[in-house]
C-alpha cells in the first residue's frame, strides 16, 4: 500500500487550530485516489500562506516525482467551507503530476504542459466528479484564436508558461489549463474506455492531433 507523509511547517502555529481537519482531508484524498492510479509514496508539505487561490483558499505544486507542496490560507474562509470538496480535488490533481513525474515527467515544452495539465484535470473529475475548476471553463470560442499559436509552439521550451496558464496583456487568463483540459477530453471522448488514471505516463504526442479538434 502507498503511503503519503504529511509535513506541517507550524512552528509558529498557523496551523494548529485546522492541522487535524487538513489531515484528515488530505489523507481521504490520498487514499480515494490510490484507488484509481497506482500511486508511489509521498511526501506532502503543507504550510500557511496568503499565494492562494483566493476562490479557493489554497493552492498545491508537484515540482517532482514523489513530492507536493500545499499551501493554505487558514484566514480565507472559503478554505473550511471546502466546497465540492475543493481540498481533495486539488491533492488529486496534484498526485496525478506527481505520478507523471514518475513516468515522462512534466514536461519542459508547451505541448508537454498542456498535456499534463488536461491529464491531471480529467483525473480529478474520474475521482470526485461535479464541475470542472474555474480555470478549465474557458469557453471555446476565445481558445480557438490561440490555437495556431499553439500548434506551432508545441515542441517549444521557451514557451512563457505564466503567459499561456495565468494569463498577460496578450493571453487571457487559463487559456493553457483550459486547452489542454479540451484536447484531452477529445482523446477520452475518441477512446471510449480511456482514463486520465491510465494516461498517466502516457507521452504528449498521443494527444497533438486533438488539439486541432478544440
Amino acid at each position: 500500500m502507498p503511503k503519503m507523509i504529511l509535513h506541517m511547517i507550524n512552528a509558529r502555529h498557523q496551523l494548529t487550530g485546522i492541522a487535524k481537519w487538513l489531515s484528515e482531508r488530505l489523507d481521504d484524498a490520498f487514499a480515494v485516489s490510490a484507488k484509481h492510479l497506482s500511486l508511489l509514496d509521498t511526501d506532502v508539505i503543507i504550510r500557511a500562506g496568503k499565494a492562494v487561490i483566493p476562490e479557493k483558499g489554497h493552492l498545491g505544486y508537484a515540482p517532482e516525482r514523489g513530492l507536493i507542496y500545499v499551501t493554505v490560507d487558514p484566514e480565507n474562509p472559503v478554505l473550511r467551507t471546502n466546497p465540492s470538496q475543493s481540498l481533495e480535488r486539488m491533492l488529486a490533481h496534484e498526485l496525478h503530476h506527481s505520478s507523471r513525474w514518475d513516468g515522462p515527467g512534466y514536461g519542459k515544452t508547451l505541448g508537454e504542459a498542456l498535456v499534463s495539465e488536461g491529464l491531471a484535470g480529467h483525473f480529478a473529475q474520474e475521482v470526485y466528479g461535479g464541475e470542472r475548476e474555474p480555470w478549465e471553463q474557458v469557453p471555446v470560442s476565445t481558445l480557438r484564436p490561440y490555437l495556431f499559436k499553439a500548434q506551432a509552439d508545441w515542441q517549444s521550451a521557451d514557451y512563457n508558461h505564466a503567459e499561456w496558464f495565468f494569463g498577460s496583456h496578450e493571453f487571457p487568463a487559463w487559456v493553457g489549463y483550459s486547452l489542454g483540459y479540451e484536447m484531452v477530453g477529445r482523446y477520452l471522448a475518441a477512446h471510449g474506455d480511456a482514463r486520465a488514471a491510465k494516461l498517466v505516463h502516457a507521452h504528449a504526442a498521443d494527444f497533438r492531433v486533438f488539439l486541432d479538434a478544440v
